[in-house]
């Protein structure tokens, strides 16, 4: 069963007005009831014979079993790793679980599928690029959008760095299984969709301020994913087929975005940037982990809070900014910043800032030039933004978490995410644009006042 929305960029190539060719090498795409026992059959018409089976022990029992079963029935020999998932939170996409992965590999199998969403997706794609095979998955949750992209965000020597990954050939999606799935992982992917409002207006902005690549083709698809969600956000409390299959297919139409584009641009903006930054520090206070979509969704309110903002603020004066760049944190406060943050990531962090120079007093006039010149389409980008409270009350009907307390993010982690959670990645987003107007501390203070009570 497929959308029409994604039958066109099934396997696809096309020359778009942007300029580029777009390519997606994702080709089959099953959402039916009992999707599981086509697996066999698809692998057969494919040439694969022997596949390599990833999942935890929750996906195991959920789908991993039934894999089995069919593979087994249809005379294909395969071979199953199992990791351990821990007693609280989720497993997290790490060297050790990665390393796991590894050392299970059956070199032999000539294709690798992944059974599970987030973490297990992740893994399996990552090890399939860099083992040269190919990748299928068997998703038991639409929770993420990252179903068929050819990234994997991998928790490194304690940072989190988007790494390429294979894209799959195939994803398989059991409608009872994804149907029946958790609501906190429904709403979770519908939560980490929704937070695409806030990343395109990041993507369109970075465009605006330093003439960074855009594609309105892929900012279209992505949209249709937006729309597609909000329509089915009321029916996914009560785990409405119809529901699920529609956010499954705003999942993969993000990951299929992302292809496109050949990186996260069209997925991933400052709202992922919070995202990360909890997880890091949930990480590092070995606090258990929360689904990523459902940081992500509270990420999202607090990020338009800022363009809602900047869409009522008056011209800065400009000249008054670059008079006060010197007062700003100095080289030495800013890195005493980072370790205090970032801790045994800091140095990954402060390489980053060398390389990209986010901070740097130069790139801050070169911009700060751009942003006075451009400073009403600026706004009139922020003017289209939805309001922070609209997709607070979408979060709230799914029973989604809509603030940092919800599922336990400190006060104090909040504070420095909005403040330094750009510096987890070279990416112009809302964040670097209030930190360049020198607005950021001061919106800060006022997000962590109003959610953080």
């Amino acid at each position: 069963m497929q959308n029409r929305s994604i039958e066109p960029y099934l396997n696809c190539s096309f020359a778009c007005d942007c300029g580029r060719t777009h390519i997606s090498l994702f080709a089959h795409y099953i959402f039916e009831a009992g999707a599981i026992a086509k697996l066999p059959a698809l692998l057969e018409r494919l040439g694969y014979t022997r596949p390599y089976l990833i999942c935890d022990t929750h996906t195991y029992e959920i789908a991993g079993a039934r894999v089995e079963e069919a593979l087994h029935k249809a005379n294909i020999s395969y071979t199953t790793h199992v990791l351990k998932s821990p007693e609280n939170g989720d497993l997290a996409a790490d060297e050790q679980a990665l390393g796991s992965v590894a050392m299970a590999n059956d070199k032999d199998a000539d294709i690798i599928i992944s059974i599970g969403t987030g973490t297990i997706n992740d893994l399996g794609r990552y090890f399939s690029y860099i083992t040269g095979r190919p990748f299928m998955l068997v998703a038991t949750a639409p929770s993420m959008d990252g179903l068929v992209s050819g990234v994997a965000p991998l928790i490194f020597h304690n940072m989190k760095i988007t790494f390429p990954a294979q894209e799959p050939l195939a994803l398989i999606c059991d409608a009872e299984i994804m149907a029946n799935a958790p609501l906190k992982m429904l709403a979770a992917g519908a939560a980490d969709i929704l937070g695409k409002y806030n990343c395109l207006l990041d993507w369109k902005l970075s465009h605006i301020v330093n003439d960074e690549y855009y594609c309105d083709t892929i900012a279209g698809i992505m949209r249709t994913a937006v729309d597609q969600t909000m329509e089915s956000t009321k029916g996914l409390a009560s785990h409405d087929g119809k529901a699920v299959s529609v956010l499954t297919e705003a999942l993969v139409l993000s990951g299929i975005a992302m292809d496109f584009s050949e990186n996260s641009r069209p997925a991933s903006g400052a709202e992922h940037h919070q995202s990360h930054y909890w997880e890091m520090q949930f990480l590092f206070d070995g606090i258990p982990a929360v689904l990523h979509g459902t940081k992500v969704g509270i990420g999202t309110v607090l990020m338009l809070e800022l363009y809602n903002t900047l869409a009522q603020m008056e011209k800065p004066d400009f000249a008054a900014i670059r008079e006060s760049i010197s007062t700003r944190l100095s080289t030495e406060e800013w890195e005493k910043e980072m370790h205090r943050c970032y801790r045994e990531g800091a140095e990954g962090i402060i390489a980053l800032e060398k390389k990209a120079k986010k901070n740097d007093v130069e790139g801050l006039l070169r911009r700060l030039a751009v942003i006075e010149e451009r400073w009403e389409e600026i706004k009139e980008l922020a003017k289209t933004a939805p309001k922070a409270a609209e997709i607070y009350h979408v979060l709230e009907e799914m029973g989604a978490a809509k603030i940092p307390a919800d599922v336990g993010i400190p006060r104090q982690y909040v504070y420095d995410s909005i403040r330094y959670g750009k510096e987890l990645r070279d990416r112009y987003t809302i964040l670097q644009l209030m930190w360049d107007i020198d607005k950021l501390n001061e919106e800060a203070e006022k997000l962590v006042g109003k959610y953080c009570q």
